[in-house]
């Protein structure tokens, strides 16, 4: 049987309510994804749990997981890492680029992916070359090709 390949999305920060609602923090900026989900996975043990409500606030997410009805039970979750399949997250965040190496379109490694700037448009890539230079470049298909775990730059002009 294959292990189940899982990426932390968050962590629970503290409890709310009686009723065992949790403060839920993602680790990515753009984490609205979280709202189509309707469980989670926990990070160290691997067990699946039933998402009963989610509401985003400007803190973060509130949470109730199913059979978690009170604020004892609830406070078994605060400070635990909780994630989603991989696979099942793929392309839904800028962020999970972060730290990729970015190819041209013979393979050559010209860096890595340190970070993105939102703008109106579109987002800026930062890329960190391998001569340890930044630069700066839009995410958007004009520049960039994404699939297969990698991430190609169109047209290298470094």
């Amino acid at each position: 049987m294959r292990e189940l390949s899982l990426k932390i999305v968050g962590t629970f920060s503290k409890v709310l309510k009686k009723d065992g609602s949790l403060l839920f923090k993602s680790d990515f900026k753009d984490c609205d994804f979280l709202l189509d989900f309707n469980y989670l996975y926990h990070f160290k043990f691997k067990t699946k749990w039933k998402i009963a409500s989610i509401t985003k606030t400007a803190k973060g997410f509130v949470i109730r997981l199913d059979k978690v009805d009170t604020f004892k039970k609830a406070e078994f979750f605060v400070g635990e890492k909780f994630a989603l399949p991989g696979n099942e997250i793929s392309g839904r965040s800028q962020d999970l680029f972060i730290g990729m190496e970015v190819l041209d379109k013979s393979g050559k490694i010209l860096g890595k992916i340190v970070g993105f700037t939102q703008t109106p448009a579109y987002s800026l890539t930062e890329i960190e070359k391998t001569d340890g230079d930044s630069v700066f470049i839009p995410f958007t298909g004009n520049f960039f090709e994404t699939g297969n775990g990698n991430v190609t730059l169109k047209n290298s002009h470094f």
